[in-house]
Formats: C-alpha cells, structure tokens, sequence
C-alpha cells in the first residue's frame, strides 16, 4: 500500500513539475515541432557608444546623485539595451563577468509569431540558444589549444573581444587558461523592452502619488525604478520564493509596515500599489540611514544590509570612504552573487530608461485611468462592510481597479481595511486618510486614526 501511495505521489509531482517549462518538458500534448533555419536570425551588434547620450544624461533629468560612472559604465550600459532594445524575442549571449563581452544576439522573432503555446517556444528557443552556446564553447575550447588560431570563428571571438575591451595574455598558457574561463562564463540573458514598456502604462495612475510621497519623505524620485527592476510594475508578480506584488515584498519584511494579518493568500496588503509603495518608501529611508549612501541602500533592498554592512566594516580600516564598487570588488560570489552585483547596475539603467522614457518607447500613455484627474486617495473601513453592498457601480470598479488585495467584493471586509480610489467614497464607511497621516505613521498603524470614528449603518 505504501508503495501503491508512492508510486502515485512521484507520478503527480512529475506531473506538476513537468508543466514547468523550467523543467523543459510540455504537457500540452503536442509534438515540439523541430527547429528551423528561419525561426532564429543573429542580429548585427552594435556600438556600445550607442546610447551614450541617454547615460550621461545630456538633458539633465536624472539627480547628481544617480550618475553612471567609469565603473558602471559597462554593466549599465548592457542592462540599458536589456530594457530598451531587446524584448522577450531576443537573447543575448554573454560573460557574465564581462557585461561588455557580448557573443551573439539572437531574435526569435519569427519563432514568437507562429503562435506556439508558451511551453514549446520556451523548448525551441532554450534548444536553439543552447545549440549556439555549445558552438561558442567549442570554438572557445579550440582557442585554448590553440591560442593563435586565425580561422574564421577565431576571429569572430577575437573581434568580440576588442569590442569589449578585453586584452588577451601574451603568453601561451595564460591565453589557454584565459579561454578555458570564458568557456565557463557564459550565460544567456532575455530582454525585457516589452515587459518594461507595459509596467510603465500600468504605472501611469500611480504617478502622480508615487512621485508626491516619496517627495514628502525627501526620497529621490529615482527610487521609483526599483519596481521596475522588481516586477515590471505589476501587483500581480510573484516569486518563486514568495515575493509578491510591484516591489516584490517577502511577507517578512511587509510585516513591518503593513497589519500582519494581512497577509495571505486571500488577502494580502503587498499586491496593493498604493499601500506597498508606502511601505517600500519607509523600508528605502531605513536602508539610507543605515548604508549611508544611495548605492548601498539600492542594493539593499535586494540582498539585504546584513551582508553589506559586514562588508562594509571589513573594509572601513582600510578606507573610511566604503562604496558599493569597493564591496562588490571584495565580496565572494557565495554571499554576492551575480543578481546582488548586478542590482545597482540594473537599476541605473532603468532610471535613466525612465527618464527617456517618451523617446525611448513610443505610444505609452494609452491607459485608460491615467486621465483620471483626481490622485490617489487611501481610506480605512470605518465598520466591516461588503464593498458590493455599499459602493455604487463606479465607486466599486475603481475599488476593484486599484486594489488587488480585495479578490472577493461579496465577502465582508473587517473595520480598519485600507483602501485606495480615485472616485470620491462615502464619507458615513469610509475615514480618508491625509498625507500627513500617510507619512506619520506606517500603514500597520493608520488603524489608529480611527479611535474616534464611529460607522454610520445608514
């Protein structure tokens, strides 16, 4: 019998799992089709000078406090063509050290328009890019055997990497170790112009009271890239590690800011825009005053200050002026992986994305709420009411537009709820909360505002 439970349980787990397309297989019960010559074209790279002018801010539109410098340069710049020159279409081949270093750029274009359910262009196109991977490595190989090959696959990876600036050893040996890292370096990575264009449509209606927060607190506006790089803007992402909603909130840490009991499957606070934002604009002041610096504290938000602080007084005997180039130079890879080394990098060049945004992506002002003229107003349920019952039709619409938390417009809601509207709400339910308010004091405790407030069953 225990066998017979097993046997079932391994077969339901190969089952779920195999859904995946992480895991490579499709359960849609079509054959993958074989790849053709068509379905994937290699694009011709270009200058990495290219968008120099959008790094370097000519028109002054990002703050002296977020500028790209001779150090992040590279990765800034291979992060800004990521976001704003490749989509979900393309992936582009590269060292994972060397940013600069980019071996091919591969559109699957014509793949993505045949209309194959997403498991098998994910299998298609994973296979075709592991293919040419597979001949990377290989020429590479051949490279270190012989480091002075001049066939033409040899000179194609020597011309790669004097575009990146790499300078090859002179000795033998030392170019046949050199070649048998880069063999181990590579790494794929897809772009995201696609993904990005749609956060900032879906962004548009928060603006206005992002952008009036985060100035209340004395926070840069720039911080507002952050979920960008988190989620795209969407309130509905999650990780697989339990992150939710725009700026990708672990439950642990969103219990600092928001009420605890919250925070479930059928409730939960982090998929709210106008709530979390909040709680991410405290958890951003806290990170400064404890970093010190805007790079650090960036950083922070995504490996946490644990770390960086330790980094940080390892290094203080040796220089007292510690950034995140001196902490990224020293940590190991097992504490600051790739993600964390990347962070700032990504998020430079996501502000300076967003700062160009209306030359860089065209025909973004489309959603249709963004003409709302009201901002956004936050209130608290005097009483536990059900939304359905107490909003007329258009005042629950823009409840439900603005509030992914409330899932369940029949269901009673409990005294103390935080809501956010651009439609004015009955005034006899619902306490409107100021931003002095707002700033005073953390979401988990604006129920505090209504000790004096009694709920009209009228």
């Amino acid at each position: 019998m225990i066998l017979k439970y097993l046997g079932f349980t391994i077969f339901f787990l190969w089952f779920i799992t195999s859904s995946d397309p992480h895991f490579g297989t499709d359960l849609s019960w079509q054959r993958v089709p074989k790849a053709d010559k068509d379905d994937v074209r290699e694009l011709a790279w270009m200058s990495t000078d290219s968008f120099r002018s959008y790094l370097e801010d000519e028109d002054d539109r990002v703050s002296d406090k977020f500028i790209v410098t001779k150090y992040y340069y590279p990765t800034v710049n291979f992060w800004f063509l990521i976001y704003t020159q490749f989509d979900s279409s393309h992936v582009v081949i590269h060292d994972k050290t060397n940013l600069s270093l980019i071996y091919k750029v591969l559109d699957f274009s014509s793949l993505h328009a045949k209309g194959l359910s997403k498991n098998i262009l994910y299998v298609l196109q994973q296979k075709i890019s592991d293919e040419r991977i597979s001949k990377i490595k290989k020429d590479l190989k051949f490279l270190s055997m012989n480091p002075f090959s001049l066939d033409q696959d040899s000179k194609n990876i020597y011309r790669n990497l004097k575009d990146s600036g790499i300078n090859l050893p002179i000795k033998k040996l030392e170019r046949q170790a050199f070649f048998n890292k880069l063999r181990d370096n590579i790494r794929t990575q897809t772009g995201q112009r696609n993904f990005i264009k749609d956060g900032i449509i879906r962004s548009l209606p928060y603006k206005n009271f992002l952008g009036k927060y985060f100035s209340e607190h004395n926070l840069p506006s720039e911080l507002l890239a952050v979920p960008f790089l988190e989620s795209s803007f969407n309130p509905k992402a999650e990780s697989k590690v339990g992150a939710l909603g725009t700026w990708q909130f672990m439950p642990l840490i969103a219990s600092y800011y928001v009420p605890k009991k919250s925070l479930s499957p059928q409730f939960d606070y982090r998929s709210n825009v106008g709530v979390i934002s909040v709680a991410a604009a405290l958890l951003m002041k806290e990170n400064f005053q404890l970093m010190k610096s805007w790079d650090m504290a960036v950083t922070a938000y995504n490996s946490g200050t644990k770390h960086l602080l330790k980094t940080k007084r390892e290094l203080a005997s040796a220089d007292k002026k510690v950034n995140l180039e001196a902490v990224i130079k020293h940590s190991d890879s097992q504490h600051f992986g790739f993600a964390s080394k990347n962070f700032y990098s990504e998020f430079l060049a996501l502000v300076h994305a967003l700062a160009y945004e209306e030359e860089l992506f065209s025909n973004i002002h489309k959603n249709d709420r963004y003409n709302v003229n009201d901002d956004l107003i936050f209130y608290l349920f005097k009483c536990s009411l059900k939304p359905d019952k107490t909003l007329n039709k258009t005042q629950l619409d823009d409840v439900l537009y603005y509030n992914h938390h409330i899932t369940q417009p029949t269901k009673t809601y409990p005294r103390g709820t935080i809501v956010t509207s651009k439609e004015s709400l009955p005034g006899s339910k619902f306490y409107k909360l100021n931003i002095k308010q707002m700033v005073e004091k953390k979401p988990k405790d604006w129920i505090k505002f209504l000790e004096n407030q009694s709920c009209s069953t009228k």
